[in-house]
């Protein structure tokens, strides 16, 4: 554990020397950085596994650097923000957030978090499956997803809820649910992130979000894989067909 670098990015210099204490005493290395364009440079440098990203710096804003850091790693990126409002959290996750958590936050619940997100990258490289379902393709190994023949770009939260969902068709799961299951922490006020999540996750892989046909809502209880595909089931194979579909 001690291999999994763990990059924290916040203008307080407080704030970083006691989450970094406290992921060091967890075996993880942790390095720190006050501003956007070191955020950057320092993803870029050490390749962090997971990254926790303050939404108020002095240069950039969180979101910003979000949006570049997506374009040179796809580690887990969670928010750290004094904003809590559900428009901040939406633009947030949106640009490729995968988890965001509100300041005054404890100590405990953030480890618990970045257990979580570690804990779900390294399961994806035991399995060696694609699941297919009409259209929609999901390889569980690379964590890749492609939809009509189109490769889609994920999340590593949106990946792991589509994932939840679409290996238990028909199964309703509420939010609360998800939550759990997912984030792996009990934390019932931030079951609006799975909300903006599944929200996000239409729009990637429906053809028409207003009218899914894969994740469906069950009104006043939760969400759902469309149990047509329960009764169907899903492809499957081995790596040979990634081959072929990045090949198409």
């Amino acid at each position: 554990m001690a291999d999994t670098v763990i990059l924290i990015v916040d203008d307080e210099l407080e704030i970083c020397e006691l989450v970094s204490m406290y992921l060091t005493k967890e075996g993880y290395r942790a390095i720190y950085v006050h501003d956007g364009v070191s955020a950057i440079q320092a993803a870029v440098q050490h390749q962090p596994d997971l990254i926790l990203l303050d939404n108020l710096l002095p240069d950039l804003s969180g979101v910003e650097v979000c949006a570049q850091l997506r374009q040179i790693v796809d580690s887990p990126i969670l928010f750290m923000s004094c904003k809590g409002e559900e428009s901040d959290k939406v633009i947030a996750l949106g640009i490729g957030g995968d988890d965001y958590i509100v300041k005054p936050f404890g100590l405990r619940e953030l480890v618990a978090r970045v257990k979580a997100h570690l804990r779900r990258r390294a399961k994806a490289e035991i399995a060696h499956e694609i699941l297919q379902f009409g259209s929609l393709c999901i390889d569980i190994t690379s964590r890749n997803v492609w939809h009509n023949r189109q490769p889609i770009k994920l999340s590593g939260t949106e990946f792991d809820i589509l994932l939840l969902l679409a290996q238990n068709p028909g199964i309703i799961f509420s939010a609360e649910d998800i939550f759990r299951k997912v984030w792996s922490v009990n934390v019932n006020e931030d079951v609006r992130t799975v909300v903006v999540h599944v929200s996000n996750l239409r729009k990637k892989i429906e053809n028409n979000s207003t009218q899914p046909a894969y994740i469906l809502t069950a009104w006043g209880t939760g969400y759902q894989f469309n149990s047509i595909w329960a009764r169907r089931g899903p492809g499957r194979s081995l790596s040979g067909k990634r081959e072929q579909l990045a090949a198409r």
